[in-house]
């Protein structure tokens, strides 16, 4: 991961709203093409596409008077200690301010120079808050979390806008305006995600600070028109500061022609002319752009040619925003049963009894206390589960529905309710869930796989992808002595501590007492392998013995103990021939528990590609000595490194010492000691020839072996 830049002005909230704005959008747009070059390329064909549909919406607004009207549904997420206290009214007055602001006809629009006055615009957007969630259910479009954290604007604020980590799930962003209130951090009065820039689109939207909301209510008297959720949803379009961003040199402005060059941001309030170096004759610049950073009372436009930006994104890169449903209330049914989720089985199974699990939710008007679910497997035989209960209107219950056991294979699993509380469904749209899953035959040991076949994952194997973004993939002609390997492209992965697996079939040691586990790997970093402190890509290799449900770790590498490519690259890495490194991990502590599988995960951190390639699981035998006593030591006579390999590790063990003849102690070692093959080393190079005796001390017995040292 790049190293993150740090922010600046760590002035205390309060006195910060009450002395000048802060906005965190440039800032974080800038940091985050900085640290990830796939964030800076979409950063750059973003603004590149938005220069061209100005044109491109200028020619067509010759033929319009004004933009067709449009309204927007908005979700408030209020994420605050108290949330209650942002009332519903200062939700509605905030929504009433964008109404305003964003079809001029905000009441403080007289105050515009004369000279500016031609080229006011008009967005001509209305704001609704939402009436029906993405489910489609009623709602009032304000959602709260009870959350004591403060969130760091870096990155946008991704905390708030997912519930694990203290914040709230955006709504659908193709459908929704996404605006969360809460406590940022460092006295920002707001950030934005700009739709269509790169943001993950379940982040994109708009954080607004709890005491920069609405115009009623514990707000600081400086912001409190509205203008910071203005400001921020204009950049939420598109838009940028109007001096550009360019730190007051007169370099480079907004990309806006009819806003003048300015130096740098306002502050406060001020009197018509105001000029500075960039536009030092009058008019000079526009201080009352809501894209500057004046005070609230002090705000009151935007142009034509902000319009114009902004309608283009509107209309080209986020155009499902207009055809939203989300401003009509939904029709409720009396009786309207639906399955939200279908959560098992699905994916890779290692048992052949399945007993599938979906969530039931009650979207009806009246309270469920009936409903037949049913599901099928490939389209075949119906099995039918008759619940009973009370569940209310818009809540949901797990439901476990009768189990049956499968043949090996592929399938699709399908489950339905019919006649909720004996009637007619209401909405039958509502009623299916629907999911994949594959029953594979085990593998007996040696297991070879170099992903020669053109089918990914191969036979058997299987991905773990929670994020459904960049995972692993098989490419050709790049492989260590072959023509193909697995590959995760962690140069163009935005999203950091992504774990991504890669599953093996569930693996059959038939009876052998350990197994070893070989492969190739190539790997690169994007930052200078000597940084201390930096957060890498890692890839582990972790052995189950229950499908998966837990897990030990056998093989962890990041960094440079990773890389094969010894220097920082910035592109994206192909290793060569000579660029690959064999690698083993001993797996018989796994072995011991009898079936098992390997998971070779990544955990992207913004660095560059890892590959895999020429798997290979193998079994060996221990010694049937060690497998009948338990406990060997070996070399015996030896010439100075002796091995105390145990056949399992006693519960009871505290201590394995090493006396001479003479009944002196010469060294121990506690069972901490013990490596994974079972193994503890002794180095008796320096000790002279003779007799020796190796003692294991139990809890409440003791076992001594005689050990001969010689040259």
């Amino acid at each position: 991961m790049r190293k993150l830049f740090l922010i600046l002005f760590t002035l205390s909230a309060v006195s910060t709203l009450q002395a000048q704005r802060k906005c965190g959008t440039s800032e974080v747009l800038q940091q985050m093409a900085a640290e990830k070059p796939a964030m800076a390329a979409s950063i750059q064909a973003y603004n590149n596409r938005l220069l061209r549909g100005q044109v491109q919406q200028m020619l067509k607004a010759k033929t319009e008077a004004l933009p067709r009207v449009v309204t927007i549904p908005v979700v408030v997420h209020i994420v605050l200690d108290n949330p209650a206290s942002v009332t519903d009214a200062q939700v509605q007055s905030q929504i009433a301010a964008l109404n305003l602001d964003y079809t001029a006809s905000n009441t403080d629009i007289s105050k515009v120079p004369d000279v500016w006055k031609p080229i006011i615009g008009n967005m001509n957007i209305n704001f609704c808050l939402a009436q029906r969630t993405p489910d489609g259910e009623p709602t009032s479009g304000i959602v709260r979390v009870a959350s004591s954290r403060t969130f760091d604007i870096t990155n946008g604020a991704p905390d708030v806008k997912y519930d694990d980590t203290g914040g709230s799930n955006a709504w659908d962003s193709r459908k929704y305006l996404n605006i969360w209130v809460t406590r940022l951090s460092s006295g920002y009065l707001g950030v934005a995600a700009p739709t269509g820039s790169g943001f993950q689109p379940e982040q994109e939207g708009v954080v607004i600070a709890y005491n920069a909301f609405g115009t009623i209510g514990n707000i600081s008297s400086t912001y409190n028109k509205g203008r910071t959720v203005t400001h921020e949803v204009g950049h939420y379009f598109g838009l940028k500061h109007i001096w550009g961003d360019d730190n007051g040199d007169c370099s480079d402005d907004d990309g806006i022609t009819d806003t003048p060059l300015q130096g740098a941001s306002s502050f406060g309030c001020f009197t018509f002319p105001k000029t500075d170096r960039c536009s030092p004759a009058a008019p000079g610049i526009m201080f009352m752009n809501y894209m500057d950073y004046s005070d609230d009372a002090c705000m009151n436009l935007f142009t034509a040619g902000q319009v114009t930006r902004m309608r283009y994104v509107l209309e080209n890169i986020n155009p499902s925003l207009m055809t939203s449903d989300g401003c009509t209330p939904p029709v409720v049914y009396p009786d309207n049963a639906a399955l939200t989720q279908l959560s098992a089985p699905v994916g890779k199974l290692c048992d052949p009894n399945i007993a599938p699990v979906v969530t039931l939710r009650n979207k009806g008007a009246n309270a469920l206390t009936r409903v037949n679910i049913n599901y099928q497997l490939n389209g075949g035989a119906v099995h039918t589960y008759t619940w009973t209960g009370n569940l209310a209107p818009l809540t949901s219950t797990s439901v476990t529905l009768p189990s049956s056991n499968i043949p090996i294979g592929n399938y699709n699993i399908k489950a339905y309710t019919q006649l909720p509380n004996g009637q007619p469904d209401g909405d039958p749209a509502n009623d299916t869930a629907a999911a994949r899953f594959n029953y594979d035959a085990e593998v007996a040991l040696p297991l070879m796989e170099g992903f020669e076949n053109d089918s990914f994952p191969p036979p058997g194997w299987a991905i773990r992808n929670p994020d459904r973004s960049f995972t692993w993939e098989r490419i050709r002609d790049v492989g260590s002595n072959s023509s193909a390997s697995a590959l995760i492209r962690n140069l163009g992965y935005n999203t950091n501590f992504q774990q991504d697996d890669l599953l093996s079939p569930v693996l059959d040691p038939q009876g052998h007492d350990s197994a070893f586990l070989f492969f190739d790997v190539a790997a690169a970093v994007y930052t200078d392998p000597a940084t201390t402190g930096n957060i890498w890509d890692t890839l582990q290799i972790h052995v189950s013995s229950d499908c998966m449900n837990t897990t030990e770790m056998v093989y962890q590498k990041w960094g440079p103990n990773l890389i094969t490519h010894k220097t920082a690259i910035q592109t994206e890495f192909v290793p060569s021939s000579s660029e690959w490194r064999r690698d083993s991990v001993d797996l018989t502590a796994a072995v011991r528990k009898g079936k098992f599988q390997i998971a070779f995960r990544n955990i992207s951190n913004s660095e560059n590609n890892i590959y895999i390639d020429n798997i290979r699981i193998v079994t060996r035998d221990v010694n049937e000595d060690l497998r009948k006593q338990g406990v060997l030591v070996n070399p015996n006579p030896s010439g100075g490194i002796v091995w105390v390999t145990f056949y399992q590790v006693p519960e009871d063990l505290q201590r394995v010492a090493i006396y001479n003849a003479a009944g002196q102690l010469i060294t121990s070692q506690p069972p901490t000691a013990i490596n994974r093959a079972n193994r503890m080393t002794f180095n008796l190079v320096n000790e002279p020839n003779g007799v020796y005796f190796v003692k294991l001390i139990y809890r409440n017995r003791a076992n001594t072996i005689k050990l001969m040292k010689v040259r």
